[in-house]
């Protein structure tokens, strides 16, 4: 990462879930769920240092291949109203050297399914890439694949079922 440009963007990354708002807010609230669905593929992990899911809280995770966790990130909570919007900060570090910042609200609305009740979410990432396009893109992919593990993690048997 030795290009200093800077480069903005805005992601909108939108799904459906076969599954009620409540439970799909609480696979993104709980920091195990989430370190199950967020990464974007089998060979990457992700390690959560510190979780807290509150206004005023903050999360600080480290992410990237596995054995290899090169990407170092803190997530502040600054707007949680349960069962409809997340709104966050995110700073993301790669080998000492910021990489992007981004404000992320994360909607959720119920929407009518054949099974029953599904829900409508809307992830929108207003991010600014200290290293050019190529964080910018690797944002999309990784949101657009994390969600759609999120249908996988929707599937499992709940914890408090």
């Amino acid at each position: 990462m030795t290009d200093q440009s800077v480069t903005h963007a805005t992601i909108v990354v939108e799904r459906i879930y076969d599954a009620p708002v409540a439970r799909v807010f609480a696979a993104l609230a709980e920091p195990e769920a989430r370190a199950r669905w967020s990464v974007p593929s089998t060979d990457q992990e992700l390690v959560y240092d510190e979780a807290d899911f509150s206004v005023g809280g903050h999360d600080i995770y480290r992410c990237g291949p596995v054995g290899n966790l090169m990407f170092h990130g803190t997530t502040r909570y600054e707007d949680i109203v349960p069962d409809r919007r997340i709104v966050s900060v995110e700073t993301v570090v790669h080998e000492g050297t910021r990489a992007s910042v981004s404000l992320i609200t994360v909607e959720l609305a119920p929407s009518a399914s054949p099974a029953g009740s599904a829900t409508r979410l809307v992830l929108t990432d207003q991010i600014v890439s200290f290293g050019g396009a190529d964080m910018v893109a690797g944002s999309e992919a990784g949101f657009g694949a994390a969600l759609d593990n999120l249908a996988l993690e929707l599937r499992r048997e709940p914890v408090n079922a």
